[in-house]
């Protein structure tokens, strides 16, 4: 025996002394593989090699359920209720009931901002009922102050302090119901002037959309031009011209595009404002 194999002898028995040979799982402590019992189901997912279930075996019955047995995980959410098979099956209800409709889209709004169709007073009003609005006479006075302070060409501070004087200046006794009044009637002249705005953004979107609809046809015919053999020199530069002035329109547009969309919101924020400033003043 060689020196090396000497040493490996010597290792192995050194193992062997101390315990840390590991025997395989059916020789230890004398243990015998057990048969697995009729029905135990495995963890884990199944082999892919693996043969057919005898329960799906031709002619196999399923087999019934011991009594009290409860099948593991959430129960499912079509089960039905207990001693409902004895009564009649309800009526099928629309899965989406719960849903709202969406407002309806248009493919002419060109702005990041979203559309929203009309400013409700839940979203800026923090005064009193607006019931009270309904007996408020409007006087002369009132209809001034509100063609004042909804022009955006007026400071918004001021327009403020402006309506704030107003309410202030009222007798006790009708403040809170003058006050509602002059609100409601902002934000009605605040929606009417933002409807318009956006009336005219759509508008403007969709001659940009004609406008880049054009453009694109332009090029076209501009580059097949000058591929063509014997074209007129004067016909191409022509379209050349034509083609950077509509381009130019175009970006210059487009450029103008977010300080046309910021108008809604800069009259959304006169809106808040003013309802702000006069329910402070109550």
């Amino acid at each position: 025996m060689s020196a090396r194999s000497k040493r490996t002898a010597l290792w192995a028995n050194g193992l062997v002394a101390a315990g840390l040979v590991i025997m395989p799982a059916s020789a230890q402590d004398g243990a015998q593989p057990r048969d697995v019992p009729e029905g135990f189901v495995v963890p884990g997912p199944a082999p892919t090699n693996a043969p057919d279930s005898p329960a799906l075996a031709p002619g196999a019955q399923p087999q019934e359920i011991p009594e009290g047995f409860v099948v593991p995980g959430p129960p499912p959410t079509n089960a039905p209720e207990a001693g409902a098979a004895d009564q009649a099956p309800p009526a099928a209800a629309n899965p989406m009931s719960f849903a709202i409709a969406p407002h309806e889209g248009t493919t002419d709004w060109p702005c990041v901002q979203r559309r929203v169709e009309t400013l409700t007073p839940a979203q800026l009003w923090a005064g009193p009922d607006l019931a009270l609005a309904d007996g408020v006479q409007r006087t002369p006075e009132m209809r001034r102050l509100v063609g004042t302070v909804i022009a955006r060409r007026l400071p918004l501070a001021e327009a403020e302090a402006t309506v704030a004087d107003f309410v202030a200046s009222l007798p006790e006794a009708n403040r809170e119901a003058t006050a509602t009044a002059l609100f409601e009637d902002l934000l009605a002249a605040l929606n009417a002037e933002r409807s318009q705005v956006m009336e005219g953004i759509e508008r403007y979107g969709a001659k940009q959309k004609e406008l880049a609809t054009r453009l694109r046809e332009e090029n076209a015919s501009f580059f097949a031009m000058q591929r063509e053999e014997g074209a007129d020199a004067a016909a191409v530069e022509e379209a050349r011209q034509a083609l950077v002035w509509d381009t130019r329109i175009f970006n210059e547009r487009r450029s103008s595009l977010t300080y046309v969309c910021e108008v809604p919101t800069m009259i959304e924020q006169r809106a808040f404002a003013l309802g702000r400033a006069i329910s402070r003043a109550l």
